[in-house]
C-alpha cells in the first residue's frame, strides 16, 4: 500500500511539473505575488491571484484524480521535456523569490513597510479625548499607561492638533524622543484621526535625528494648555472647527499681535516692558483656514525663567541673530550671505518625513519653495545639505531605522535631484565572511578640482572602529570611484 502511495505521489509529481499550463499559471502567480509584495495596490493584483490560485489548485486535483482512477496513465512528456520544467519552475521560484526578498528588506517596497508596521506600530485606547477638559497632557496619560514615557520629552517634529466646538479631539500628530531611566533613546511617533480610528496610533523605533535641542522641549506645551482657558478663546470665533500648534521655542521679535501671556493660574500677564523682544515658547489656537481673517491667540506661559529668553533692547543682538540665521546644518545652507537653501518639514508618515525645498537670495528675509519633493519619496530625516555653487549641490538621506542613508545630486539649482550611485566597498571579516559596511554617504567636497566623500557605516557601524570609505569624482559628482578606508 504504501509502496503504491508513493509511486502515485512521484507520477502526480512529474506529470504537475511537467504540465505547461501549470508551469504558465505559477509563472503569472509568481508574478503577481512579488508585485503585490513590492507595490501593494491589492486591488489590483488580488483578483490574478485568486485566478491563479484556483488554476493551479484545479490542475492538481484533477491530474490527482486521474492518475488514481487510472493507474496506467502517466506523462508520455520526454526525459528532456522533464529537466526543462524543472530549471523553468525552479528559474521562476528564485528570480520572483530573490524580488519578494528585495521587497521586504532595507524598505525596498510595500512588504517592507508591512513588516515594519507589524513590528513598531501600536494602538492605544484614547480616553482623555476631550481638549476643554484634559488639555492635551491626557493623550500622554493615555500612552504612558501603555509605555513608559521618558520623563523628559523632545519633539523632532512640530504638534499640530485639531478639535470640535464642544472641545472633541478629532486629529494630532508629533514625534517625540527622549531617554529612558537606563540611558537609552526612545522616539514615539504619534498620530491620531478620528475619520481613521478611535485610537491613538503610535510607532516604535523610529529615527528622530535627536539633538536634545531645549527650544523642542515638550514640557511648555502640556503646561502652557493646562493655563489656557481654551473654551474661553474659541467661543467668541463661534467656528465649528478649530487647531492648535505648538513649534516649541519661537521669536516674534517685536511684533506683538495675538500675542496672549498668562500665569499658570490663566490670568492674564502684562509685562512692564511692553518693547522687549518676545522670545518664548508659544502655544497657538487658531481658526484652520481663516488665519488672516482670525489673527490667532499666540500664548506664552509666564513663571518659569528658562522658558523666556532675557529682555534685550530693540537691535541689540540683531547681528547674533542674523549670524545665527545664517549658520549651515543639516537641514540649512547658505552659499552667500545672500543665497541659501532650506529643507523644510512638510509631513510625515510610516516613521518617515516629508520635505521641500525652499531658496532665499536676500540672507533669508524671504523664502521660495523650489521643490515639492527633492528626495523623490520618503526619508527617515536629512542627513547634510550643501551645494557647489548655484547649480551644483547634494542633498543627504537618512533611512528611518538611522543604518544607512542615500545621497541625492542637482546640477540645475534644485528644480530636480537624481538619487547618486556609487559601488558598495566590500571588507572580510577574519570569520572569511564579506560585508559591506559603508552604507552613510556624507557631503562631498571639492579640492583640487576633484570632489571627495566619506562614506560611513551609520547608527548600527562597529567595523574596525566605525571608519570611513573614502570615494572621489572626477565629474563634479556623477560617478564615484573608491579610493581608499580612513580612521577616525
Amino acid at each position: 500500500m504504501i509502496f503504491i502511495f508513493r509511486k502515485n505521489t512521484k507520477r502526480i509529481l512529474r506529470t504537475l511539473l511537467t504540465n505547461p499550463i501549470l508551469i504558465i499559471g505559477y509563472w503569472i502567480f509568481c508574478f503577481e505575488l512579488a508585485s503585490l509584495c513590492m507595490y501593494g495596490r491589492i486591488n489590483n493584483n488580488i483578483y490574478f491571484l485568486l485566478l491563479c490560485i484556483v488554476l493551479l489548485i484545479s490542475i492538481i486535483v484533477f491530474t490527482t484524480i486521474r492518475i488514481i482512477k487510472d493507474r496506467e496513465y502517466d506523462s508520455k512528456k520526454s526525459n528532456t521535456w522533464q529537466y526543462i520544467s524543472i530549471i523553468i519552475m525552479v528559474a521562476i521560484t528564485l528570480f520572483y523569490g530573490v524580488e519578494i526578498y528585495k521587497s521586504a528588506t532595507n524598505y525596498g517596497g510595500k512588504l517592507a513597510w508591512t513588516i515594519e508596521r507589524i513590528k513598531n506600530e501600536r494602538s492605544v485606547k484614547f480616553e482623555h479625548n476631550n481638549i476643554y477638559e484634559y488639555g492635551v497632557e491626557g493623550i500622554f496619560e493615555d500612552i504612558n499607561k501603555e509605555y513608559t514615557l521618558p520623563k523628559k520629552l523632545y519633539m523632532a517634529s512640530d504638534f499640530k492638533l485639531t478639535f470640535n466646538s464642544d472641545g472633541t479631539i478629532t486629529s494630532f500628530d508629533t514625534f517625540v524622543y527622549g531617554k529612558n531611566e537606563d540611558g537609552k533613546e526612545e522616539t514615539y511617533l504619534i498620530s491620531y484621526d478620528v475619520n481613521k480610528s478611535q485610537d491613538i496610533t503610535v510607532w516604535l523605533n523610529g529615527y528622530a535625528g535627536a539633538d536634545y535641542d531645549e527650544d523642542k522641549l515638550l514640557e511648555p506645551l502640556i503646561k502652557t494648555v493646562n493655563a489656557i482657558p481654551v473654551q474661553q478663546t474659541v467661543s467668541k470665533w463661534k467656528e465649528s472647527k478649530y487647531g492648535l500648534v505648538y513649534y516649541g521655542k519661537r521669536n516674534w521679535g517685536y511684533n506683538t499681535e495675538g500675542i496672549i501671556n498668562i500665569n499658570e493660574e490663566g490670568k492674564e500677564h502684562h509685562l512692564e516692558e511692553e518693547s522687549s523682544e518676545i522670545i518664548g515658547y508659544t502655544v497657538s489656537i487658531f481658526v484652520p483656514g481663516k488665519e488672516k481673517e482670525i489673527i490667532p491667540a499666540r500664548y506664552h506661559l509666564i513663571g518659569d525663567p528658562s522658558w523666556s529668553k532675557p529682555k534685550t533692547t530693540p537691535n541689540q543682538d540683531s547681528s547674533k541673530e542674523k549670524q545665527q540665521e545664517l549658520t549651515n546644518n543639516n537641514e540649512q545652507f547658505f552659499l552667500s550671505k545672500e543665497v541659501g537653501y532650506r529643507l523644510n518639514f512638510v509631513d510625515k508618515a510610516l516613521g518617515s518625513s516629508f520635505y521641500s525645498l525652499s531658496m532665499t537670495v536676500d540672507g533669508g528675509e524671504n523664502w521660495e519653495v523650489i521643490n515639492e519633493d527633492p528626495f523623490n519619496g520618503t526619508i527617515g530625516g536629512p542627513s547634510g545639505i550643501t551645494f557647489i555653487n548655484n547649480q551644483l549641490g547634494f542633498l543627504g538621506a537618512t533611512r528611518p531605522s538611522g543604518t544607512e542613508g542615500e545621497l541625492y545630486r542637482t546640477d540645475d539649482g534644485g528644480i530636480s535631484f537624481t538619487k547618486v550611485n556609487y559601488t558598495p566597498r566590500e571588507v572580510k571579516l577574519d570569520s572569511g565572511q564579506s560585508i559591506s559596511p559603508f552604507d552613510s554617504p556624507g557631503m562631498p567636497y571639492e579640492k583640487d578640482g576633484v570632489f571627495n566623500m566619506l562614506v560611513g557605516q551609520g547608527a548600527d557601524g562597529d567595523y574596525n572602529g566605525n571608519s570611513s570609505a573614502l570615494y572621489r569624482s572626477k565629474d563634479n559628482g556623477e560617478t564615484w570611484e573608491y579610493l581608499k578606508e580612513v580612521k577616525k
